[in-house]
């Protein structure tokens, strides 16, 4: 990997994850004591790049994303993560249920126009959810 860490992206990491610095060192396989070193020095980690290669898989396997120096700043953050059919499939019902529950216009009025707007919306986005479920399910069979 090569990456170039310091000690507090590591630590905003273990902070997001709500990972203290043992379930670090457990997944890592590196000695807890490592780890509280690399911690206490601000800045560039100072270690072996085994080390850090190895704390960069374990957090990142763990859903941490580290954001390189651009200007703005190193950092982390989480990985957006994917959603699964049956949390697609939640959305789904319940813009289903949010479709059927705006009502139909009588006669013309601001309102209805709303609803007309809001109901157009909603389906849109809900064939959109329906489209990549139907796609997660078509690579999962595959």
């Amino acid at each position: 990997m090569g990456k170039k860490l310091s000690s507090e992206q590591i630590r905003a990491a273990r902070a997001l994850l709500r990972w203290e610095q043992k379930r670090l060192s457990e997944a890592a396989s590196i000695p807890l004591q490592t780890i509280k070193r690399l911690e206490t020095k601000p800045g560039a980690l100072s270690a072996y790049g085994t080390t850090i290669d190895a704390l960069c898989t374990a957090l990142e396997k763990a859903g941490i994303e580290f954001i390189a120096e651009n200007g703005g700043g190193a950092g982390v953050r989480l990985k957006k993560t994917a959603k699964g059919i049956k949390e697609l499939t939640q959305e789904i019902d319940t813009l289903e249920d949010k479709i059927s529950s705006i009502p139909t216009p009588t006669k013309p009025s601001p309102e209805a126009g709303m609803n007309i707007m809001r109901k157009a919306v909603a389906k849109n986005d809900l064939a959109k959810l329906k489209t990549h479920r139907k796609r997660i399910k078509n690579v999962r069979s595959k």
